[in-house]
């Protein structure tokens, strides 16, 4: 590279375009034939968006430029898209992919990256047909059937990825990634044979490998062979992990029964206990993932092998009712709920109990109050009931998210922060309803607002899980209220309603941006607090009640949540959720930062490097945190509980965070309170990485890191020990984390 190319590059690199266009042309008055460098100032005109003069200079240099030359040129443009990848203006660097792809289609490199950058932005359409468009070209380069492969596997269209991996075995027959894609994608596709043949395949090549060892465990363990898979689940269990998980469980205050299995089943594979023993824990976790054939299968395993326990009794009992498996089946409850009587009598009582309340439950066919249609937007119903006196308003606020990738894993991105650079979301807005209606479930899981016409308005009745913007499955159509059989009777309340209640209601995260950034809508509409009769809010937790009463809401005035909750006002008013659930625009940060940092600034010079722990926490804690904790101490970190200090005092002392470190849960809410550009490292569970705080982080202007935990033996050996991916604990590599802090704590 000339000196001349590397201060164009140097440009390039600080974005001054300008000077890049100021630099080249000065040369061309006297070397106006150096083809060389109008490469770049085509490059820098395309930068600036000054797309007909970028398209002038290179339509000039194609037609007047040799093969070899075509090749330099669009080899220039790929540099340049590499660079604007680093620099993160993405959209950028993918017009320049696809430019140089124009002038030189041959080039795999820039096919790949542009692949994985659509991959990164959510476009999966485009990656696709760049896979396809490769192979067809390329039909021997294996990387396009192990993206393409893992690309419809990540988007769970398995029938796909099992066609594209098994087309990647015709040329590399041993390819152990493939292998190992191909038989996780059978097993999801419910092929168990053919998975089988995929995993024996891989150990034939690996004996060791103990992901292909666990899996062929999970598949005899389906097909009832509890001795093969023994055997197999023995050697993927390394002692040290089973040290300290069992360790960790022993000191641990808040022990659920999920987790006491748990650690029943490792400690009786790695002391090699009694397969009864082993059969009997099987059943359990079958039982807690709803597979009652298998739960039935193995807790009968269990009395073949004279395991006697009151549990067994209670759950198999409660298995054959649950699949009325055979003709003898209740001959068979009968006999078990005598043994159980004998054993325990307060777990056969149990029983009884639920026998008597099933059979006494009396569902309302067609209930008259479930919602006979739907409204996709608010704004729709309001458009077509001109005559009703709405009192709609729509608010101006910035509601667009600028989205950046996690600084780390770029080239090994988790599917969960595939998003584009920026979403658009919904205006927020507010809106009377006379008469109206808000139901929410008893597990606030699911929300509607109801018209007088009984119809649903999509927009303000969200349901879980909390799904990414103009997401499918969001669509009002697929609310589950129109699958439900009745809705509790309406409580009718006289007079002004404010509806600020949401989903999960006393989870922190919800509060802090579904909910409390609501208030600022209701100071944007002007409306006086004394002309509303009741805040429908909750008020259960501490958090909740310091927050209220900072937010200036008379305690008096509270309407609490109480079940079966739906009701119907005078006049219902409902506040829009900032932007959609779990998705908040930047301007709800700097409302909360405002309101409850109050007179507090954030400091200029942050200083405190923060571990939140969750060992107080029901699920997602940190199995080997004591070694996390040792590590961290030697980089100075300070170990915090959220739990024990109020909001302002959490915001507070997050406002001074030079660097933060978490597992995934709710005290992360508080990075909207940190200093630009601290540096954030998340901790997740290997099954459930969900980007909330990736996107505060971006809305803050925070620098994001991630790790994800170990998977246990293997993915579904771990799927079995924590059947719900939200609450598994983590096993974190420490020499993971060591290797970041490295990076970032010098």
């Amino acid at each position: 590279m000339t000196n001349q190319e590397i201060t164009i590059q140097d440009f390039l690199e600080q974005e001054k375009y300008q000077s890049v266009i100021e630099f080249v042309e000065n040369i061309l008055i006297s070397e106006e034939d150096n083809n060389s460098l109008k490469i770049y100032l085509a490059i820098a005109y395309l930068c600036l968006e000054e797309i007909e003069t970028y398209r002038s200079i290179l339509l000039n240099l194609v037609l007047n430029s040799s093969e070899e030359e075509l090749i330099i040129i669009a080899e220039n443009i790929f540099n340049m898209a590499d660079v604007q990848v680093k620099q993160e203006n993405f959209d950028l660097a993918i017009i320049l992919y696809q430019e140089g792809l124009e002038i030189n289609p041959q080039c795999n490199s820039a096919y790949i990256n542009l692949a994985q950058l659509f991959t990164q932005q959510g476009d999966f359409d485009s990656a696709i047909c760049l896979w396809q468009e490769l192979i067809l070209q390329q039909p021997n380069l294996i990387i396009s059937y192990e993206e393409l492969g893992l690309l419809w596997q990540n988007i769970h269209e398995y029938n796909r990825s099992i066609e594209i991996y098994q087309q990647g075995l015709n040329i590399e027959a041993n390819n152990l990634k493939i292998l190992t894609n191909l038989a996780y994608s059978c097993l999801k596709n419910n092929q168990t044979d053919l998975a089988q043949i995929y995993l024996e395949k891989i150990i034939i090549n690996d004996p060791n490998n103990q992901e292909a060892l666990g899996e062929l465990g999970y598949i005899y363990i389906l097909e009832n062979k509890l001795d093969l898979g023994i055997t197999l689940w023995q050697k993927i269990l390394n002692d040290d992990f089973c040290e300290q998980y069992i360790s960790w469980y022993n000191n641990l205050e808040n022990k659920s029964e999920n987790l006491t299995i748990n650690i029943n089943l490792i400690k009786a594979l790695k002391n090699k206990l009694d397969r009864g023993e082993i059969a009997l824990y099987l059943g359990h976790l079958f039982f807690e993932q709803k597979q009652y054939f298998l739960s039935i299968n193995y807790y009968q395993i269990a009395l073949e092998n004279n395991v006697k326990d009151d549990s067994l009794y209670y759950h198999l009992i409660l298995s054959l009712c649950y699949t009325q498996q055979s003709s003898n089946c209740h001959e068979l409850i009968s006999n078990y709920l005598n043994i159980l009587d004998s054993i325990n009598p307060e777990k056969s009582q149990a029983i009884i109990n639920i026998f008597n309340k099933n059979s006494s439950l009396k569902l309302i066919e067609n209930s008259t109050n479930i919602p006979k249609n739907y409204y996709i937007k608010t704004a729709d119903w309001v458009r077509e009931t001109s005559n009703i006196n709405t009192n709609y308003r729509e608010f101006d606020l910035d509601n667009i998210l600028r989205l950046k990738p996690p600084q780390n894993n770029r080239n090994n991105l988790h599917p969960s922060f595939y998003f584009p650079s920026s979403i658009e979301l919904s205006k927020p807005f507010i809106v009377n309803i006379e008469n109206g209606r808000f139901y929410l479930r008893e597990d606030e899981g699911s929300s509607a607002v109801i018209t007088p016409e009984n119809w649903l308005i999509g927009d303000i009745s969200p349901e879980s899980p909390a799904l990414s913007p103009n997401h499918p499955d969001s669509h009002p159509s697929k609310n589950s209220i129109f699958q439900t059989k009745f809705l509790p009777p309406i409580q009718q309340i006289k007079g002004n309603v404010m509806v600020l209640a949401g989903l999960l209601n006393n989870i922190y995260f919800h509060w802090l941006f579904d909910i409390l950034p609501r208030f600022k809508l209701l100071e944007l509409a002007n409306i006086n607090v004394a002309d509303i009769d009741y805040f429908l809010i909750d008020n259960r937790t501490n958090f909740q009640r310091e927050t209220l009463t900072i937010f200036g809401i008379p305690p008096e005035k509270i309407l609490p949540l109480s079940f079966p909750l739906h009701i119907q006002a005078t006049n219902l008013i409902v506040p829009s959720f900032p932007g959609s659930i779990a998705w908040m625009p930047s301007w709800s940060c700097e409302y909360l930062r405002e309101k409850i940092l109050g007179n507090q600034t954030i400091v200029n010079n942050p200083h405190k490097k923060i571990y939140i722990s969750r060992d107080r926490s029901s699920n997602r804690r940190l199995i080997n945190e004591k070694e996390v904790i040792n590590l961290l101490l030697k980089y100075e970190f300070e170990i915090v509980n959220l739990e024990l200090l109020t909001v302002r005092q959490q915001a507070e002392l997050l406002s001074q965070a030079k660097i933060v470190i978490s597992p995934h849960g709710s005290g992360l809410s508080n990075l909207v309170f940190c200093p630009p550009k601290t540096k954030v490292i998340e901790i997740f569970a290997p099954n459930y990485v969900y980007p909330c705080y990736w996107l505060v982080s971006n809305l803050v202007d925070l620098d994001y890191y991630y790790l994800t935990g170990e998977i246990i033996g293997s993915k579904h050996f771990h799927q079995l020990l924590y059947p719900d991916s939200r609450f598994e604990d983590i096993y974190l590599n420490c020499d993971d984390l060591k290797q970041l802090l490295t990076i970032l704590c010098n």
